[in-house]
Formats: structure tokens, C-alpha cells, sequence
């Protein structure tokens, strides 16, 4: 008894350990049902992340077991993917939850159990548990222990990818995102050689976002207002893009927008309404402030350096070339008004 208590223990410390371990928050949602299911024994445990979308708190499956095995969406959630939380009277119960209770509800073939997931006074996400009787205090304890550490370590990492200044993510959470969105790309990606050199056929796509004249804008009114056209920049990102589109804070002036499941037209018509949308706020103090944008498809065969140097040759000659406006890689390099590039590496992104 004491031999299995031990082994038991020690299958805790290593689950834990590894929950910790991780740096993305996909890989954790991964290992948090692993845990689970290797612990308990469950067979059907989904995990649900909140998705906050026109006022209204949607839901998206972030990880699920399926045959023994832990699943996970690696991409952006579209609204199509989005389930309707009002339709579902648990997923409710777990919303106006005020403590991070576990709740049970009977099926026709047994139990569900959910058990949310708290951040900052708001549900972040749920777990659901299928179950064939009722949780044991044994298991209750341990699904509480574990969900309670991936909850604080949630937090953390939730804390340290996005920029402290504007609330977006930041540079360093970007690589974990591009390499997501390739690998989406790549179980995506046309089979016929003209079907990728199409714009019209892509629809992963990097814009690159730089404010004119930022420099200026500091030198004569000081870094608080700079700061403050940086804030209301972001904000106006939020305000701009759909949600399922990535907004990160490179550094200095300049910002980074990964879009999916967008056409090249509907790309351009976002890109150019964003850039209208700046012209026509007023900035406190500082008045009229535009910016200029480059941006590019994202190949499944291209490194995120490329595709990232590509939305860079774009804004590069934007900026060149008169500033606040759109300008798209592939149309400069089909049309002829760039024939050449600057080495990626000697790119200077900030």
C-alpha cells in the first residue's frame, strides 16, 4: 500500500513538473488533460477556453482526449468554430460560478462534470468531464489540485506574453505564434504549384504596422504622449480586427497582425479601413496621426523570418514611397515595383 501510494505520488510531482514546464499556452492545455487522464483514468475530458466576441462570451474547444489521445486546435478560432454559451445551461452555471467550483450534471449515460477555470474575476476557460458514476472526493481533490496549478500557471505565462504597455502580445510570444499558424498553413496548403502562387488562394497573411513619424511625435511632445498614441493605437487594433486575428506589439512604433481564413480583397479592404480609421482619431495633444503597412502571405514552405522580411520589403517601400498607405509583397513583386530585396537578416524590424 505504501509502494502504490509512493508510485501515485510520484506520478502527481511529475505531471506537475510537467505543467510547469511549458512556455505556450497550447502545449500546457495539452499536458493539463495528459495529466488528467493519466491520474484519473478518464476517458472523455474536453477543455473550453471564453472567448469574448461582440460583447458576448462564446465558446471554443481548445483541447480534447479522442481515442486516448490529446488533441488540440492550434489555430485561431473563426467565429464559425465558436459555440453559443446560452444554448448550453452548464456551460452558464460555469460562467456565474463565483468560486472555482466543480459542478455535476447527469446524462443520459451517466455524469458531466465542470469545473471553470477563474482569471482576474472572469472565467477564462472550463473543463468537462465525462464520467460513467460520481467523482470520488479522491478525484475531486485531484482535479481541483491539478486544474488549480494549471490555472496559476496560466496566469503567469497569460502575463508574460503580452506587452506591458499596450496589452497586446508581444514579440517574443510571436514566434510561438507563427510557428502555430504554419503548421496551420502547412495542413492547408494547395497541392497545385499555381493554385500557390495565386494571392487570391491565400488566406494566411502578416501585416506589418508602423506609425510615421513616430520619432517626431515624441521630440516634440514627450514620451508620455507617445506612449499614449501607442495605447490608443492598440486600442484601436482591438476595435479594428476580427478576433480570431493575432495583435502584437513588436516594439518601439511598430506592430504585427497574423489573419487567417481572409481572402487577399477582404485582407486589403481591412488593412486600408484600419488605416482610415487612424486618420480620422484625434490624438490627444498630438492631432492627426497616420501609419503605413506591408504585409504578406505566409507560405507553408517559408520560415517565419521570410515571411516576416517579405511584409517588411512591403512596408519598406510604403514608407518610401509617400507613407500612409497599404502596400501587399506579392503585388509589388508581380507588378514590377520591386525587383529586388534587401538581405532578411540586415532588416532592421525595430
Amino acid at each position: 500500500m505504501g509502494d502504490e501510494k509512493r508510485s501515485v505520488e510520484r506520478d502527481l510531482l511529475s505531471h506537475v513538473e510537467a505543467l510547469t514546464r511549458h512556455r505556450d499556452v497550447v502545449p500546457l492545455n495539452v499536458s493539463v488533460l495528459s495529466a488528467l487522464r493519466d491520474l484519473l483514468h478518464f476517458e472523455y475530458i474536453s477543455l473550453f477556453q471564453i472567448i469574448k466576441r461582440d460583447d458576448q462570451s462564446r465558446v471554443a474547444l481548445a483541447a480534447w482526449i479522442q481515442d486516448g489521445t490529446v488533441q488540440c486546435n492550434i489555430d485561431f478560432p473563426s467565429n464559425a468554430e465558436l459555440g453559443s454559451i446560452g444554448s448550453h445551461p452548464a456551460y452558464l452555471s460555469c460562467l456565474n460560478s463565483p468560486q472555482p467550483a466543480l459542478t455535476e450534471i447527469r446524462a443520459d449515460d451517466g455524469l458531466i462534470a465542470y469545473l471553470p477555470v477563474i482569471l482576474g474575476n472572469e472565467v477564462a476557460a472550463f473543463f468537462e468531464v465525462q464520467t460513467k458514476a460520481l467523482l470520488t472526493p479522491h478525484q475531486i481533490d485531484v482535479i481541483e489540485g491539478i486544474v488549480g496549478v494549471y490555472r496559476n500557471f496560466l496566469s503567469l505565462l497569460k502575463d508574460s506574453q503580452h506587452d506591458e504597455l499596450t496589452g497586446l502580445l508581444n514579440r517574443k510570444t510571436f514566434d510561438h505564434g507563427m510557428a502555430n499558424l504554419l503548421s496551420a498553413v502547412s495542413r492547408t496548403n494547395p497541392s497545385s504549384e499555381n493554385e500557390r502562387r495565386t494571392i487570391n488562394s491565400d488566406d494566411y497573411w502578416l501585416a506589418i504596422i508602423d506609425i510615421d513619424f513616430f520619432k517626431r511625435i515624441n521630440d516634440q511632445f514627450g514620451h508620455l504622449y507617445g506612449d499614449e498614441v501607442l495605447i490608443l493605437m492598440a486600442d484601436l487594433m482591438r476595435k479594428s480586427f476580427r478576433q480570431q486575428d493575432r495583435l502584437y506589439r513588436f516594439g518601439g512604433e511598430e506592430f504585427v497582425v497574423l489573419m487567417r481564413h481572409i481572402d487577399f480583397e477582404n485582407v486589403t479592404i481591412s488593412l486600408e479601413r484600419f488605416c482610415t480609421t487612424v486618420i480620422k482619431h484625434s490624438f490627444p495633444q498630438v492631432g492627426r496621426v497616420t501609419v503605413s503597412i506591408g504585409f504578406a502571405p505566409i507560405r507553408h514552405s517559408q520560415l517565419a523570418s521570410v515571411s516576416l522580411g517579405n511584409a517588411d520589403e512591403a512596408l519598406y517601400y510604403a514608407k518610401e514611397h509617400g507613407r500612409n498607405q497599404v502596400q501587399c509583397y506579392t503585388t509589388l513583386i508581380e507588378s514590377g515595383q520591386l525587383t529586388s530585396k534587401r538581405m532578411h537578416g540586415e532588416v532592421e524590424l525595430f
